[in-house]
């Protein structure tokens, strides 16, 4: 086998076992507890500011065809509707598969004296398309041409859409901070059609928990440990962090995901800094632990989140946690 198609396995198996295939997961981020937003609608409001993000992660570069995601979102409070509404698109390149979705959503606010009770749903789109000029079938002809000699696989693209809703929960005080949240609510069946070839793309539901805890040292020092767990039903994966926050000016810290030897999947250093009372800006990267230490250059992840407050209150940062606060 050339060294051509063993870049490639991966997504002639992918794509060339079966007329159905099933994704494994959503796209991974190591800043998922700054930006909760993007795998909780609940969380949609409670900056108590119109929120702003841009989410980009270059995953496993070094290998061909690595995953390269991006996420941006509006989030706002909608006082009128008693809680917030939300906008949200996220897009990942993998190899020959490309994905992107768009949701808009909406959560309801309960204030209570401990904190605040969200509960929120999102609506919208997901779309599928596969590049089949970018896969390498073993029995293929591509000399002059791109015949891949397989009735399964198209020459060309291939694309379909299909419906996806997702739904959370999510409390959140000065202190501590925990959601609860499932994506692909209702069956998601994607049916990509071109060049006379089929491919059945099927999307299960995704769980996520995510919880967080404020410690503040002294006046300068604060400790912020994290966690989240994810799974599909049948798989978990797990992943911790803890950031050190100096003068709610920067950050430093470090995470890992996985729990033992059958889920190690990297260690994760982190860093971010408050340009002013606005503007935050995040950088992580992933040493690979698992097998793709050899062959991959590990993980890259840049945040930045800009947040117009809307409503200036009595007592700024006590209500609603965040990593500024």
């Amino acid at each position: 086998m050339s060294a051509f198609i063993k870049k490639h396995l991966l997504f002639i198996i992918t794509f060339s076992v079966a007329l159905r295939v099933t994704a494994q997961q959503d796209p991974q981020f190591s800043q998922y507890f700054l930006n909760p937003y993007l795998y909780n609608p609940a969380y949609g409001g409670l900056d108590k500011a119109l929120s702003l993000t841009a989410h980009v992660r270059a995953q496993w570069v070094g290998i061909d065809g690595n995953p390269f995601s991006q996420n941006v979102s509006a989030q706002s409070p909608v006082d009128l509707l008693h809680g917030g509404m939300g906008l949200q698109v996220i897009n990942e390149q993998a190899g020959a598969l490309r994905m992107t979705s768009t949701s808009l959503s909406y959560n309801f606010i309960q204030k209570s004296r401990i904190g605040y009770f969200s509960f929120g749903a999102s609506g919208g789109i997901i779309q599928a398309a596969v590049d089949g000029s970018k896969l390498r079938a073993p029995d293929g002809d591509y000399i002059n041409t791109i015949d891949h000699n397989d009735p399964i696989l198209s020459s060309g693209t291939m694309s379909g859409v299909a419906p996806d809703a997702s739904a959370g929960f999510f409390f959140s005080s000065s202190k501590f901070n925990i959601g609860l949240s499932a994506d692909h609510l209702i069956p998601v069946s994607i049916q990509m059609t071109g060049n006379s070839a089929d491919l059945n793309l099927e999307l299960s539901p995704q769980y996520y928990l995510q919880a967080s805890y404020m410690a503040k040292l002294n006046k300068t020092v604060a400790l912020r440990p994290s966690l989240q767990l994810k799974s599909n039903g049948s798989n978990l994966q797990g992943e911790g962090d803890l950031i050190i926050s100096f003068k709610n000016f920067f950050w430093i810290g470090g995470g890992y995901r996985g729990y033992d030897q059958y889920t190690q999947d990297a260690v994760i250093g982190l860093a971010g800094i408050n340009i002013n009372e606005n503007l935050l800006v995040s950088y992580s990267y992933d040493f690979p632990m698992s097998a793709l230490q050899s062959v991959s250059q590990g993980s890259h992840e840049v945040m930045i989140n800009y947040r117009m407050n809307l409503v200036k209150p009595a007592k700024p940062g006590k209500a609603i946690f965040n990593p500024r606060s």
